[in-house]
């Protein structure tokens, strides 16, 4: 069936006071020509509002430049601007596709390598930058910017095929990218200043030496060792503790992370203690039976002993904004 056709205008209204003027706008659309919409259009309950209405809001008929109009009422509300959400796995590979950058081989290799090296963490399946990936961005966009433009791999992947297809000799490909890399490069050296952070302590004594335990960062990311090193070469992993006591021995549950990145929470005392959960366990108690309750999605948490399930905003008010 046909398209349908519509009419669109937007309207701005201006007025003034003795110490402001104000600028108000409104756009709306009226069908034209209804095409497929006489026999198909989606439904939608009243009683929900979209996120576009305010947008798609209806201009009266009749309208017309340098008329003049009423105020009816003031509505004393303050909109703020939101940033965009934070890249999931699944957004962030619909992104690469949409800027042509890498092959469908190539996206899983990308977001593990990201992860590993302690550039992004993944926290309620979003992909949240570490210290250490904002700064290795900010030194990447100065000192390197053709290389980290969304043009930059997308170029690349044409060159390759051309080469692959014989339509370009690969030396070529590859001194059209050397040349200005090479030069970028001597400046980074020469100019690219020295970010590397000292040792943290954390108020502890190593088990061998009897030194200070400190933070230090690594390629896989935070990481606990001897503040003696190299003399002494005592380490142990970063585990972040969640505030919620273990149900089997009352240790603490800590944030740990599988071979592969994956998340989830286990005993401070393992492997005494074996107990552990891919959902994040919550500090407050069932209220049926006082057992552990753990986050089930973003609405409801559920009871690991009765299996009952509860609104997070019932048992945690301050999580649902």
């Amino acid at each position: 069936m046909e398209q349908a056709i519509f009419d669109t205008l937007q309207v701005e209204v201006t007025g003034k006071t003795k110490e402001h003027e104000y600028l108000m706008r409104a756009s709306g659309s009226a069908v034209k020509f209804p095409g497929f919409l006489v026999v198909y259009e989606e439904a939608k309950n009243e009683d929900v509002k979209s996120e576009d209405d305010e947008e798609n809001v209806k201009i009266p008929v009749g309208i017309a430049e340098g008329q003049q109009q009423d105020l009816v009422r003031l509505i004393p509300e303050q909109h703020f601007t939101q940033p965009p959400p934070r890249f999931s796995e699944a957004s962030l590979v619909q992104a690469l596709e949409e800027n042509g950058i890498g092959r469908p081989s190539t996206y899983a290799p990308t977001i593990s390598t990201i992860q590993q090296r302690g550039y992004v963490e993944r926290v309620d399946k979003r992909l949240i930058p570490t210290d250490t990936g904002l700064q290795v961005n900010d030194l990447m966009v100065e000192y390197f910017p053709e290389v980290v433009d969304f043009n930059f791999t997308a170029h690349m992947e044409e060159d390759l095929d051309q080469v692959a297809s014989g339509e370009m000799l690969w030396t070529d490909a590859i001194r059209e990218f050397y040349t200005p890399f090479a030069e970028d490069v001597k400046k980074a050296q020469a100019e690219m200043p020295v970010t590397k952070s000292g040792p943290e302590p954390i108020g502890r004594a190593c088990p061998t030496c009897t030194k200070e335990l400190v933070i230090r960062y690594g390629r896989f990311g935070k990481f606990i060792s001897c503040s003696g090193f190299p003399d002494c070469r005592y380490t142990e992993p970063w585990l972040l503790k969640i505030g919620v006591s273990c149900p089997t021995d009352g240790g603490d549950l800590v944030e740990r992370k599988t071979r592969k990145g994956r998340t989830f929470f286990g005993c401070v005392n393992y492997p005494n203690c074996d107990f552990t959960s891919w959902k994040k366990p919550l500090a407050v108690p069932c209220p049926k039976c006082k057992g552990m309750l753990v986050i089930a999605n973003k609405r409801e948490a559920q009871c690991l002993t009765c299996s009952e399930s509860f609104l997070l905003e019932e048992i945690i008010p301050e999580t649902v904004e």
